[in-house]
C-alpha cells in the first residue's frame, strides 16, 4: 500500500492531507487538543483568531508530512531529485562543509523533514540518528530513510552515537533531530523553549566540542498546492557546542524555526512531558 501511495502525484497526496488535517480539526482528539495547547502557550502574545488557524494549519501540514512519506521514501527516483533541486541551498551547504570536519545538522519537526537527509546526502554521506519505533513500522521507516547508499540511519544509542561520531571524523554529515524529548538517561539539561523548561539532549553541545564540526539548522518548506518543497539553512546560535550552554543555544535556534514556519511545525507531540523536580505537570489542563 505504502508503495501505491509513493508513485501517486504530489498533489493528490497534500490533498489527502488537507483532508485529514481537517477532519482532525473538526472532530474532538488528543491531537487537536495538544496542538491547541502548544500553541496557547508557546504563542501567547498572538491574539486567540491567530492562534486557532495556527493550530489548524498545523494539523494540516502533519497531516500532508504523513501522506507525503511514502512519496519521499519510495516513489520515483527521479521526482525525489527533483524535489532536491535547490542549487543555492546546496552551495550554502558546501561551502558549511569545505572545512573538512564534517557537519551536524539538525531538522526540527517542520515542513517536510523527511526529505533533508537525502537532500543533505548530495555532498557527502550522512549518518542519521532516528528513534526505533516498535513492530513492523520501524523497519518500513528504515527501509525508506535507507534508499540511498549515502544516507544510513542509526539508532539512537550508544553505537548510533559513535557511528555519528565515527562519520564526523571522517568529514561527513550527520542528521538529528533536536526537538525530541530525550530520555533522562542520554545526557539531558533543562534549558528554555518558548521560556518554559524542556529537557534538552545534551549531545549536540558534545558532539560538536569533541568534533570542531560546524552546526547547521535546515528545514523543508512544504509548497502550497503540491508544488513541491523549498529547503532553508540556517547556522546554529552562538554557543551551541558549549557544555553548560549548549542546550539552550540549541533550543534558541529551533525555537527560531519555529516562529519563522508556526503553521508547518509538529505542535502535537508532547515536547514538555518531563519537567524539573517539583514542576507541575505542563499538561495538567488538558
Amino acid at each position: 500500500m505504502l508503495g501505491l501511495m509513493g508513485k501517486l502525484p504530489l498533489p493528490l497526496l497534500h490533498g489527502a492531507g488537507w483532508l485529514l488535517g481537517n477532519v482532525l480539526w473538526l472532530l474532538p482528539n488528543r491531537f487537536r487538543a495538544l496542538t491547541q495547547w502548544h500553541v496557547q502557550r508557546c504563542l501567547p502574545a498572538l491574539d486567540a483568531g491567530s492562534q486557532r488557524r495556527i493550530a489548524r494549519r498545523s494539523l494540516i501540514e502533519s497531516a500532508k508530512a504523513l501522506c507525503e512519506a511514502p512519496a519521499i521514501w519510495f516513489g520515483s527516483a527521479r521526482r525525489l531529485q527533483r524535489w532536491l533541486a535547490d542549487p543555492a541551498a546546496l552551495a550554502v551547504l558546501r561551502q558549511a562543509h569545505a572545512g573538512g570536519h564534517g557537519v551536524i545538522m539538525l531538522t526540527p519537526h517542520l515542513g517536510a523533514w523527511e526529505l533533508t537527509s537525502f537532500f543533505c546526502s548530495q555532498i557527502a554521506p550522512i549518518t542519521v540518528l532516528y528513534k526505533p519505533q516498535k513492530g513492523a513500522s520501524d523497519a518500513v521507516i528504515r527501509a525508506g530513510r535507507d534508499r540511498w547508499p549515502t544516507v544510513r540511519p542509526v539508532p539512537t544509542s550508544g553505537g548510533g552515537v559513535k557511528a555519528t561520531l565515527a562519520a564526523l571524523k571522517r568529514g561527513e554529515l550527520i542528521g538529528l533531530l533536536p526537538d525530541h524529548d530525550p530520555p533522562e538517561d542520554s545526557g539531558t539539561a533543562f534549558a528554555p523553549l518558548f521560556g518554559m523548561p524542556a529537557n534538552t539532549m545534551e549531545l549536540v553541545a558534545k558532539l560538536a566540542a569533541r568534533s570542531g564540526a560546524p552546526v547547521w539548522f535546515i528545514a523543508a518548506e512544504r509548497l502550497p498546492w503540491g508544488r513541491g518543497f523549498r529547503i532553508h539553512l540556517r547556522p546554529a546560535p552562538a554557543g551551541i557546542a558549549d557544555p553548560v550552554h549548549g542546550p539552550a543555544a540549541l533550543n534558541a535556534g529551533v525555537e527560531a524555526c519555529i516562529r519563522e514556519w508556526p503553521e508547518q511545525y509538529w505542535w502535537s507531540y508532547r515536547r514538555y512531558r518531563r519537567q524539573p523536580p517539583g514542576a507541575p505537570d505542563f499538561y495538567a489542563g488538558l
